[in-house]
């Protein structure tokens, strides 16, 4: 270690020794390039003690060596960039032992001392140099001039100069350092994508980078420099109306120290014109002092027209410009709700066109495109303006009559008058383009009364259907409503209920697994699929069955069920290398997820099965969205602290999802099968899927399509980026045994 000086020796030093240490000080804090401390520390501390040469010796960067760096004096040419082992020497034991060394001619060490001393030199002083408590080299002095040995003054000057060049070669290095940060900080600011200001505490701009100038209509960072960002670009909201600073959320960002993030607000560029943008706002800090912020904003205009793209293909009939039966469904639960609240009836009627396959297969297919826009318009004719009517593809049309009042005869009066104004309509000539003749196409009705939730929708649909088709038989352009006659296939709904409760007890459901595979053809997990098979009886389809387990409540034992056993089956693979890493994704209902004690119910079904939860994936329909998302997102959180993964199903089907997509923590998104199936035929189709891929791989979601039949399917994902798959391509939906074969054949 260094010996510091005593507290007398600061007398002893003569009035040009303290002027040489006052200007060396001075000068080494005005320096700040390293090799050029190292050269004026040579010289200065040359003179200051006297010495015929002063040479620095500095550790080499992988310590093995050490290099004279820097030297001045008598035969210093010698020494100039020379380099030498660090074992080697005099200046190798000070450089190993880190303390000073002094001796006089011919010296007392037998190692090798003279190694690369000068020539004619009598006596040698080293001492080390450190930064920061670690050795980086030394000074060597050679000689004194006047033909004497150096002395212990001369060892406590030497030292006191080192100590002094140690903290001038760590000021410059912290210089360096900086100065390198600074400029990387620049070239990032400068090369970024997204738009980066920064405003003072007043708001005023103190740096924009070039991103910023360009989105913002700007040339220099002077148009901006100094001025009140919010009155440059946040100055009026959308409808006109001057948008006070007091509300500018990047002004709450530097009053309160606030991050803050604005997923959609107007700023306005320099011409005048506006634009939307995501922008994120950070309080920035000095020295603990809050200081102002930096704001990074995005141009969101694409986004926002790729999420109307979306959702006119995926809601609205192309060639009628009518809502589909997507947006239709969604707009039916909507209508149940508020019906459930206002105990006010409704109606479906579905209509279809008696002879349109004639005119289609005679006059052509463009013929029968503007027959079927044409009807669609004279149907919005005759309705009201609350009234929704929805192409459901072909010539088959639904009409859904809201606030009916609570009386069913009134509510029956009603519809049949809306439906009868619409036959009239229809019965009315058509001039097509071929305009050679007037074509006539006539209608047939089917009715069915709803008030809120008594009857599901899918019943309501199947009593339309059963009136339809009687309006048929009874020789078309006819309207029929649905009767109590027709309840038939309702009671039989009733008695699948009763036989499912039994099924739950008697243990006849059964978990299939339908396998999931990545892009190179691994399977990577699987779906647990429930299956029924009734004793003494057929097995039950999915789609007969969940419906009435839904409707009457029996989907929470069920799917608790559901959730206990596919645990069980990942903890039972945890013992095989070829399935420990196998994940299995299990459906989740709207309505089990309602449940408050849903969390804890994942919870114990982990626990007590002891399976990896990281292993455990919940696949959500978006019927999660259409109430309550707030607490649904509450409970995802709170489940995904386990470890658990969920993924988003039937992805495109449901109307509600895109405006709440980023504020679920999805970890995947699932492409419905009824886009994958006609990708190849359908460009509606085509355009969806590439557009759900290219929107989830933005928000940083994993993409799995579902209904993969083909390899041409499959090829199409892959080439668009979808890097999970699912489908009868891989293999159907099949017993625990019969999958774990699978697995051991491939």
């Amino acid at each position: 270690m260094i010996e510091l000086p005593d507290a007398n020796f600061q007398s002893d030093l003569t009035r040009e020794e303290l002027s040489l240490l006052l200007n060396l000080g001075e000068r080494l804090n005005s320096e700040l390039d390293p090799n050029n401390i190292l050269s004026l520390v040579a010289e200065l501390a040359c003179k200051i003690i006297g010495a015929e040469t002063l040479a620095l010796p500095m550790v080499d960067l992988d310590e093995k060596t050490y290099t004279y760096r820097a030297a001045y004096g008598k035969h210093a040419e010698l020494l100039q960039e020379k380099t030498f082992p660090t074992f080697d020497g005099a200046c190798g034991w000070v450089i190993k032992h880190q303390r000073p060394l002094l001796f006089g001619a011919g010296g007392d060490f037998e190692m090798r001392m003279d190694a690369h001393w000068l020539p004619g030199q009598a006596s040698s002083l080293l001492v080390p140099l450190m930064c920061r408590g670690a050795i980086i080299g030394g000074l060597s002095a050679m000689g004194k001039i006047g033909n004497v040995p150096f002395d212990q003054h001369d060892q406590t000057m030497l030292t006191l100069i080192a100590n002094q060049a140690g903290i001038a070669i760590d000021n410059a290095r912290l210089f360096q350092k900086l100065s390198l940060e600074e400029s990387r900080l620049r070239l990032v600011l400068d090369s970024a994508g997204e738009a980066i200001y920064g405003v003072d505490l007043d708001g005023l701009c103190i740096f924009a980078n070039p991103s910023c100038l360009r989105l913002l209509g700007y040339e220099r960072q002077e148009d901006l420099a100094g001025k009140l960002m919010h009155n440059l670009i946040h100055h009026t909201y959308p409808d006109g109306r001057p948008f006070p600073v007091a509300e500018c959320k990047v002004r709450l960002s530097v009053r309160n120290g606030e991050y803050v993030h604005v997923e959609n607000e107007l700023h306005w560029r320099a011409d005048g014109t506006a634009f939307p943008v995501e922008y994120w706002s950070r309080p920035i800090y000095r020295d603990g002092k809050l200081d102002g912020a930096v704001v990074t904003f995005i141009d969101i205009t694409e986004r926002k027209l790729t999420e109307e793209k979306i959702l006119r293909l995926a809601y609205f009939d192309p060639l009628t410009n009518l809502p589909n039966r997507r947006l239709l469904m969604d707009r039916f639960k909507q209508a149940l709700i508020a019906s459930d609240r206002s105990k006010e009836l409704g109606a479906l009627i579905i209509l279809d066109l008696d002879n349109f396959k004639t005119i289609n297969d005679t006059l052509g297919h463009d013929i029968g495109d503007q027959l079927l826009i044409l009807v669609a318009q004279r149907i919005l004719d005759n309705i009201r303006q609350e009234d929704t009517v929805s192409r459901l593809g072909g010539d088959e049309y639904v009409v859904m009559l809201e606030n009916m009042g609570t009386d069913p005869i009134t509510a029956s009066n009603q519809a049949e008058m809306i439906a009868e104004k619409i036959r009239n309509a229809l019965a009315l000539p058509y001039m097509l383009s071929d305009k050679l003749q007037a074509h006539y196409s006539t209608c047939s009705f089917g009715i069915t009364l709803f008030q809120g939730h008594k009857v599901p929708i899918e019943t309501l649909f199947k009593q339309a259907d059963v009136a339809l088709y009687q309006a048929k038989d009874a020789g078309r352009n006819a309207i029929r409503f649905f009767s109590p006659e027709m309840q038939a296939a309702i009671d039989s709904r009733s008695e699948m209920e009763t036989t499912m409760r039994n099924g739950l007890l008697h243990n006849e459901f059964q978990l299939f697994y339908q396998p999931q595979i990545d892009i190179d053809g691994e399977i990577i997990g699987a779906e647990a699929l429930l299956r029924w098979f009734p004793r003494d009886q057929e097995s039950v389809l999915p789609i007969q069955f969940i419906p009435v387990a839904e409707e009457v409540g029996l989907i929470i034992p069920l799917g608790l069920w559901v959730m206990e056993t596919a645990c069980a089956q990942l903890k039972a693979w945890e013992n095989d290398p070829r399935t420990r890493h196998l994940k299995i994704a299990v459906n989740v209902s709207a309505r089990q997820l309602r449940q408050l004690e849903f969390v804890k119910q994942v919870q114990d079904a982990l626990e007590f099965s002891g399976a990896n939860p990281s292993l455990l994936k919940l696949e959500l329909t978006e019927s999660v969205l259409l109430e309550d998302v707030d607490d649904i997102v509450e409970r995802m959180q709170q489940i995904k602290l386990f470890g658990v993964t969920f993924s988003l199903d039937d992805f495109g089907t449901g109307f509600s999802s895109l405006s709440y997509l980023k504020r679920l923590p999805l970890d995947q998104v699932k492409i419905d099968q009824s886009f994958v199936r006609d990708i190849h035929t359908d460009p509606n189709d085509a355009a969806i899927v590439r557009a759900i891929i290219a929107m989830s791989h933005s928000l940083g979601l994993k993409v799995i399509a579902e209904g993969v039949e083909t390899k041409s399917q499959l090829n199409f994902l892959k080439n668009y980026g979808c890097a999970h798959f699912q489908g009868y391509l891989f293999g159907k939906p099949m017993p625990i045994e019969e999958f774990e074969k699978l697995l051991k054949r491939i």
